[in-house]
């Protein structure tokens, strides 16, 4: 996802979708939805106080067990359809957001994003598959979820533990990195650990991966790769999700290399679930990301809603607002700080978490999780734990 540095690769980059905010501007839409009550919230902080042991300890044992080759930019020829707006507005939930407005950044710039060498020119791709019905069910990515970058880092990568924190959370499902286009699919060991004990507490197991799209059908080879994989048992994962990044992250992003890549990925699967990884719908990103180029070949958006110094609750709203015309959605919450990249220092509020929840299972999104495991702190945890979301 974007912040992370991939396998020997020594540089910082910045996280999924993740931009400065002091260049970011996402005007927060006019009444929009917040239908948390000033009781419920105390309720819900108060619930999510940090744990002084490790910040997944209390989790476990206080809930019982339930289940430069291109320079070109990025072009689209998106057609994208009216916004319409789901749910009946009501008053937005105003919460104070420590940390904000940043102060000027005066950390390093970023170096140029990694890509591949070498570009696939566009007179070279083949014919783009025409998109089947949704076929898939949306079950595993229904409720709450975590994301997860570097399993080795993400408790000590003990399996048990994960699954056992997890499942302590109320979780319905883990998102794992999986491949990209530098070194193709190469978590086969990471899941026959994985995918069998998630299994076995009724988690479900995506993988995602990063398709820099300067050759979408190698991209949809390795990637189909990852949807073979079976473990001794004979499961596989419960789903894929492709993080469809932009030229910041040294992606080569235009409709047609998007749509080509999971068509590809559609027509030799037709039935595993395939989940879209996108920017968030701001304003800038409407009018330019091709969000109408992949939604016909996936079975659910999952928006990047990294809310910085904006309000959770209207940029969940937004979100749900502008894509749920286009497909079902999952939205993704921040549990992180952006103080790195030049964004607000220190991560969210326990509120913050409860608040966006909230707003997005009210406005109907299947389900909310968070980037990243390995970010995330107590207080944050627990009050991902304390959120009983009613799918789960």
């Amino acid at each position: 996802m974007s912040s992370w540095r991939r396998p020997g690769e020594p540089r910082r980059r910045r996280r999924p979708g993740v931009w400065s905010e002091t260049t970011r501007a996402i005007p927060l839409l006019a009444g929009a939805v917040g239908a948390l009550a000033a009781t419920g919230v105390a309720a819900a902080v108060a619930a999510a106080a940090p744990s002084p042991a490790h910040p997944r300890v209390a989790a476990v044992t206080a809930v019982p067990s339930t289940a430069p080759a291109s320079t070109r930019p990025p072009t689209t020829t998106t057609t994208l359809p009216p916004t319409t707006t789901t749910t009946v507005p009501l008053p937005s939930l105003t919460l104070a957001l420590p940390g904000c407005p940043p102060p000027p950044f005066t950390g390093p710039k970023p170096g140029p994003p990694w890509h591949p060498a070498r570009l696939v020119p566009d007179s070279a791709l083949p014919a783009t598959p025409g998109a089947p019905p949704r076929s898939s069910s949306t079950a595993p990515v229904a409720g709450k979820g975590m994301w997860i970058w570097q399993y080795s880092q993400t408790d000590g990568g003990r399996t048990a533990d994960i699954v056992a924190s997890a499942r302590a959370a109320g979780l319905h499902q883990l998102w794992v990195r999986v491949g990209d286009s530098e070194n193709g699919f190469y978590a086969a060991s990471v899941l026959s650990a994985l995918v069998p004990a998630a299994h076995a507490a009724g988690l479900a197991v995506i993988g995602w991966g990063f398709p820099y799209l300067y050759d979408p059908v190698a991209d949809a080879h390795w990637t189909q790769a990852a949807l073979d994989w079976r473990g001794p048992g004979g499961p596989g994962m419960d789903g894929f999700s492709a993080d469809v990044e932009t030229v910041s992250e040294g992606v080569d992003l235009t409709a047609r290399r998007a749509s080509l890549y999971l068509g590809l990925v559609r027509q030799a699967d037709p039935h595993s679930l395939l989940v879209g990884t996108v920017f968030p719908p701001t304003d800038s990103q409407w009018a330019t990301y091709p969000y109408a180029a992949i939604a016909p070949y996936v079975d659910v958006l999952a928006p990047m809603v990294y809310w910085g110094c904006t309000q959770p609750v209207a940029e969940a709203d937004q979100a749900i607002s502008r894509l749920s015309p286009l497909a079902p959605v999952h939205l993704i919450g921040q549990a992180y700080d952006m103080a790195s990249v030049g964004g607000r220092a220190g991560p969210p509020t326990p509120a913050e978490i409860t608040a966006f929840l909230e707003a997005a299972e009210r406005g109907g999104a299947l389900g909310g999780s968070f980037w990243s495991w390995q970010s995330i702190d107590g207080a944050e945890w627990n009050a991902l734990l304390a959120y009983p979301w009613s799918a789960r």
